[in-house]
């Protein structure tokens, strides 16, 4: 782009006087310098929310959405597996997942893919969500894990569900050998009571995140959940997923 406008100028400007042509290449190397450093303009705003040991945690606003994206990361002595096999343990969550009573997977036709029912809360905060999980392993060597709301799948229940729920894992090797960088984006509509909105939801959902996050490097340090299975095994990601918090918000708008 630089080129074409260098290129515009070279074609067509009459001749000037040598002082007159140092200013507009001044102005055309100010120009260009605001180009390349100007941050993108539809960049998320994120706010860091929680911060403990090797956990932290932000919020990222989402475009055209009533909640935002909550984000947690760390690097911890683990493998990919073992995240994987920790995840994929159902029965364990009440034990470790934050705001967790109880779960249930059920296996789907698609390898590394399973149907999960959660219930979260107590009294007037219980709440069920069910969603189609996967898992994928990239060319480069990398997990992706990602959970989908399968609203429409929801069997009958006392109480109110989770709405459009987005959450997606990504899993890496650590810079230091035997560590694994852990990365969650979540979001969802857990339709809190009293019409309480993000101001109220968003820093519990942080909170959670970092005790999950917290719980889970310590269930790593032990090595509770066994090695989990080779990443050769799961399937390749061929195609690049939507963004976890454009999902949410086409989710949100289709459904008022």
């Amino acid at each position: 782009m630089l080129q074409r406008f260098r290129n515009h100028w070279v074609r067509r400007r009459p001749r000037r006087h040598p002082a007159q042509s140092a200013g507009l290449r001044t102005l055309f190397v100010v120009a260009a310098f605001t180009l390349l450093v100007a941050p993108p303009a539809a960049a998320a705003e994120c706010e860091p929310r929680e911060a403990e040991g090797p956990v932290t945690v932000e919020s990222c606003s989402i475009e055209n959405a009533d909640y935002p994206l909550v984000r947690a990361e760390m690097t911890v002595p683990g493998s990919m597996s073992a995240v994987i096999a920790l995840l994929d343990d159902a029965a364990a969550c009440s034990d470790w997942q934050a705001m967790c009573t109880e779960e249930t997977a059920t296996p789907l036709d698609a390898p590394f893919q399973t149907l999960r029912q959660r219930v979260s809360g107590k009294g007037i905060t219980r709440r069920i969500s069910m969603n189609s999980a996967a898992w994928w392993r990239t060319a480069d060597g990398h997990v992706v894990g990602d959970m989908v709301g399968a609203d429409d799948q929801t069997p009958a229940f006392k109480g109110k569900r989770v709405l459009c729920m987005r959450t997606r894992w990504f899993l890496s090797p650590g810079d230091e050998e035997g560590t694994v960088t852990v990365v969650q984006k979540s979001v969802s509509d857990p339709q809190p009571p009293f019409g309480m909105g993000a101001r109220v939801v968003t820093p519990r959902t942080a909170k959670t995140l970092l005790e999950t996050f917290t719980n889970m490097s310590a269930r790593l340090a032990t090595g509770q959940h066994g090695a989990g299975p080779a990443i050769e095994s799961l399937p390749l990601l061929e195609a690049e997923l939507p963004g976890v918090g454009e999902e949410f918000a086409r989710c949100q708008a289709a459904r008022k």
